[in-house]
């Protein structure tokens, strides 16, 4: 391919920030064209056309006839590229990667058995609770009580949900206090009775996490089959829907040390996050991987670091490495959001 040659992207389970993705991939620093198109199973969550190249409807991905019926899309389409940009299918779209490259398609997922560990919260904190806050799993009555009496500040998770829902502060005070309740960038909070009744009802796998105050602080890598060709961190001010609305780049280097680590350890390819907490010390405490694409990657590329685009180039055997390494630190973003009707 040629360093100029147009590029086809596929964007799964397009979702809110799908748009700045879509600008991301578009206004790249080397102006090359690059098709964007996006799948859901939502019409209304598909962007409008003015925007992206493409927007189809899929089936979800629970149903036995997705795959099948993206990759005739993706031949239909002559997409070179599949990226998505939710959990919702990472490890579907790496148990099929093969059938896609047997096409000429690429699918930017890490390995397999990699997600098996960085995808799944549980078996994270399994692996890695050395870096991570105190937790448990759908413990017993006499383990819950135990862990709220133990632990000075508690929050909930649901193992198998991403971008901040299901989760929740467990605050008696702040719960009860209307000033919180759907307060933008604020985050939620829950009393300890319904802890307790969200618990017994069991029809939810939670994980009960020891709370670490601080601020949000992300690091977006990208990686190369278990080595980091680019790192940049940031600090999130203000967050809502998953992603930062008001951030900072700023470089930490116990973060940075712990996500190469895992990467290295997991042999992690391509866009990863690592979620952590900075505490008012300067140390940081690891709360979750996304090996994806992560929604405030624009912002990394307003930066100076387009990880999206890089990404596209390293798939496609294209020099990138030394690209894009001179970051913008102390770089200061908000995030406003207009309003269209389509």
């Amino acid at each position: 391919m040629g360093t100029r040659s147009n590029i086809k992207v596929l964007l799964t389970c397009s979702n809110i920030h799908a748009k700045d993705m879509i600008l991301t991939l578009k206004d790249n620093y080397e102006n090359r064209k690059v098709q964007v198109y996006c799948t859901n199973s939502n019409e209304f969550d598909l962007p409008p056309k003015s925007i992206c190249d493409g927007g189809f409807l899929m089936p979800n991905v629970t149903e036995p006839d997705y795959i099948e019926k993206l990759l005739s899309l993706c031949k239909d389409n002559q997409i070179q590229i599949v990226v998505p940009i939710s959990s919702i299918d990472l490890n579907l779209m790496a148990a099929n990667k093969e059938m896609f490259a047997d096409n000429g398609i690429l699918v930017s997922t890490t390995n397999a058995d990699s997600l098996e560990v960085a995808n799944d919260k549980i078996n994270l904190w399994k692996r890695y609770n050395r870096f991570m806050p105190n937790q448990i799993v759908n413990g017993t009555t006499s383990d819950v009580e135990g862990f709220l009496s133990a632990t000075k500040s508690i929050c909930l998770k649901l193992s198998d949900n991403c971008g901040g829902r299901g989760f929740a502060v467990v605050d008696d005070a702040k719960a009860n206090n209307p000033f919180y309740f759907h307060r933008f960038a604020q985050k939620h909070y829950i009393t300890k009775d319904q802890l307790r009744s969200i618990l017994s009802d069991g029809s939810n796998k939670v994980i009960l996490q020891e709370y670490i105050g601080g601020l949000d602080y992300t690091v977006s890598c990208l990686c190369d089959k278990g080595e980091v060709t680019h790192i940049v961190g940031y600090v999130g001010y203000m967050l809502e829907f998953g992603s930062i609305m008001y951030g900072e780049i700023k470089p930490n280097d116990e973060a940075y040390e712990i996500a190469r680590y895992i990467v290295s350890d997991l042999k992690l390819d391509g866009n990863i996050a690592f979620d952590f907490i900075l505490k008012d010390d300067g140390g940081v405490v690891l709360l979750e991987v996304n090996p994806r694409a992560n929604a405030s990657l624009p912002f990394v590329a307003k930066a100076g670091c387009n990880m999206l685009y890089l990404r596209c180039k390293q798939l496609l055997g294209l020099p990138y490495k030394d690209e894009q390494q001179k970051i913008n630190v102390g770089l200061k973003m908000k995030k406003y959001f207009d309003t269209k009707y389509f």
